[in-house]
């Protein structure tokens, strides 16, 4: 858990770091986490979710979902009096998608979900996932090797649980900010999904960041403005 040094509101964040559902911690995470919470004002819990191969999906959803389910229950003991937003980058920006669907069908109250370079549905055929199919931090290759050590069968790839770009229905979730990354595989899949919940009614703010790649918020530069630029939304989603 990490408290804003200066400036905090009563809002709060539940973070799910990327590495494909397989690798990542939240130790490697750190310096992002401490540098959003300082950004956004807010308290951040970064979630240590299980990983894969020794736990296949859904574990990793449920995992996450569980974690907000926790924090919501536990709201005034952290002072997230104004709520919480899920976020995520890469495969946890795929898990804060999902939780954001669970939690609009269980009726709880997310205020906003922050997806970054997002996965957000198995993808052979667009445009980036074809031209920079061998970009660096992440190529077509690892992406098949992270989703044979996730998924127990080929068939939960169709589930919205994986890719909730093929819920039934969008409508009611979150707000959502979505940052893709102009040389990702990832990026048209993650512009998709956010098309696709300014369709549903949701609001949604999408940036694409050019001139970086995948995994580019680890990197100085582009990386600490876009932790920026996200810390300034959170701090419109929870107003001091």
């Amino acid at each position: 858990m990490y408290t804003p040094a200066a400036g905090r509101n009563s809002g709060g964040v539940v973070y799910f770091h990327g590495g494909g559902f397989v690798i990542g911690d939240v130790e490697s995470y750190d310096p992002f986490c401490r540098a959003l919470a300082n950004a956004s004002g807010s308290v951040l819990i970064s979630v240590d979710y299980r990983l894969a191969p020794e736990h296949k999906f859904p574990t990793a959803v449920n995992d996450a979902y569980d974690s907000v389910k926790w924090v919501l229950k536990n709201v005034k003991r952290f002072g997230m009096t104004r709520g919480i937003a899920v976020a995520g980058d890469s495969a946890g920006g795929n898990l804060s998608a999902v939780c954001a669907l669970m939690c609009r069908d269980a009726g709880l109250a997310v205020k906003a979900e922050v997806l970054v370079f997002p996965f957000t549905s198995f993808d052979v055929a667009s445009r980036s996932s074809v031209e920079y199919a061998d970009s660096l931090f992440l190529t077509r290759e690892l992406g098949a090797w992270f989703g044979a050590q996730y998924l127990s069968r080929p068939e939960d790839a169709l589930s919205p649980l994986f890719s909730p770009m093929l819920a039934s229905d969008l409508s009611g979730v979150a707000p959502a900010l979505v940052v893709t990354a102009e040389y990702d595989p990832l990026r048209d899949q993650g512009e998709a999904y956010a098309d696709l919940l300014a369709k549903a009614g949701v609001m949604v703010t999408s940036l694409r960041v050019r001139g970086v790649t995948h995994g580019f918020i680890f990197l100085p530069g582009a990386g600490g403005d876009v932790c920026s630029m996200i810390g300034g939304y959170l701090r419109r989603v929870f107003p001091p």
